[in-house]
């Protein structure tokens, strides 16, 4: 796999101030969330399901407005300047949605065109081999791509788009051993070039070779954050009983 290019940047990739946004109907939500993710930084949000982490994810895209606080990206206010913070950022939800009937150089063109641009194909397929995703595999349908690697193809759109900060719903589930391993590496590849990535799982193995720094959630409060190899060295009785499962 190729390194990518660093992007030399001092400003926080994402700021979370404050977030609160609580659903009428159950009382659920996320409460207060107090979070930052730097340049260059793999930040882990753990969590049982149902603890508020897609739900976060959903307010730093702007899918979801705050009844309290602010997201921003890379300095940009997400609720006030939506076009402009989207443009920073790239979103792989837990079900990559691309197009199945179409190539992977298909879609890559498809999202370019949506920006008014048009790649080479030799520009794609080297963007592709940076995120560990074979180039000769571009001409084959997206239909019969697995998982792993319809989001290495999503990663590298991100990447052609010029994104700065990459959100990852839930990138492991469903994943194998080595397709885990696969998409922690291209991660890691992504922070030194300098992105920023924020993914949530509940996956304690991959976010110990993953992440910098964990934030785990529950029941909506961001109950405590530190570095992931001082949450991988916890015994999983510690993990279950911070992430409620116990």
């Amino acid at each position: 796999m190729e390194t990518l290019r660093p992007f030399a940047s001092d400003a926080p990739s994402l700021v979370c101030s404050n977030v609160t946004k609580v659903f009428a109907s159950t009382g659920k939500g996320i409460f207060d969330i107090l979070l930052t993710v730097g340049p260059g930084t793999a930040y882990a949000l753990a969590g049982a399901n149902g603890a508020g982490k897609t739900t976060l994810i959903s307010v730093c895209l702007g899918y979801l407005i705050p009844d309290q606080g602010e997201a921003r990206i890379c300095g940009i206010d997400v609720r006030h300047e939506p076009v402009a913070a989207k443009a920073k950022v790239a979103y792989v939800p837990e079900v990559t949605r691309l197009y199945p009937h179409l190539s992977g150089d298909q879609n890559v063109q498809f999202f370019e065109g949506l920006m008014g641009r048009k790649r080479a194909s030799s520009e794609i397929a080297a963007v592709a081999e940076q995120v560990g995703f074979p180039p000769e595999r571009l001409a084959d349908l997206v239909g019969i791509y697995s998982k792993g690697m319809r989001q290495k193809l999503a990663i590298a759109i991100g990447l052609l788009k010029g994104a700065d900060l990459f959100l990852l719903d839930e990138p492991t589930a469903g994943l194998d051993p080595k397709a885990s391993l696969d998409l922690a590496r291209t991660v890691r590849n992504l922070c030194a070039a300098g992105k920023a990535v924020l993914f949530s799982s509940h996956d304690v193995n991959s976010i110990g070779i993953t992440a910098d720094r964990v934030g785990v959630l529950r029941e909506g409060r961001l109950v405590l954050e530190e570095s992931a190899s001082s949450f991988a060295s916890r015994s999983m009785t510690d993990i279950c009983e911070l992430l409620a499962y116990a």
